[in-house]
């Protein structure tokens, strides 16, 4: 991307300075839109979690249902286990987590880079200056660490 241009340029190829009002509308909706690309973000983030760590949370929830000590629940599966059983199954749950967590990390970086979300992110400086409105730049020799 290009740097915006210096105050004091007319209105050429860039263009010249937005009034205040105008000013006002477009950073209120750069902000709406880098807000709505951190909302997506978040999302697929947590859906991302949720599904790789899901094995995690069955087994917690298993181990925690079961307990005698903790819930003891009437459910039918807990017919099959003992408090000893139930244990195990809290410390698998809780020493699956580490490196789950971190495929799920890995997972989303990798998806975020596939769809490069963090290049959607627009600058608040666009609101200022006319010209391009907003204009995304693909370029394929930028290079970042996501």
């Amino acid at each position: 991307m290009l740097p915006p241009p210096p105050a004091h340029s007319g209105p050429g190829v860039w263009g010249g300075r937005r009034g205040r009002g105008c000013c006002v509308v477009w950073g209120a909706g750069l902000a709406l839109w880098n807000v709505g690309i951190a909302v997506v973000c978040v999302v697929i983030m947590a859906a991302v979690f949720a599904l790789v760590l899901l094995p995690t949370i069955t087994l917690l929830y298993v181990g925690f249902l079961c307990h005698s000590r903790v819930l003891h629940s009437p459910s039918p599966i807990c017919r099959y286990l003992d408090d000893n059983s139930c244990s195990a199954l809290i410390i698998l749950g809780f020493v699956m987590m580490s490196p789950l967590v971190v495929v799920a990390a890995a997972t989303f970086c990798g998806l975020a880079h596939r769809l490069r979300l963090f290049q959607l992110f627009q600058p608040m400086a666009r609101a200022r200056h006319r010209g391009g409105g907003l204009v995304w730049a693909w370029d394929e020799d930028l290079r970042a660490w996501v």
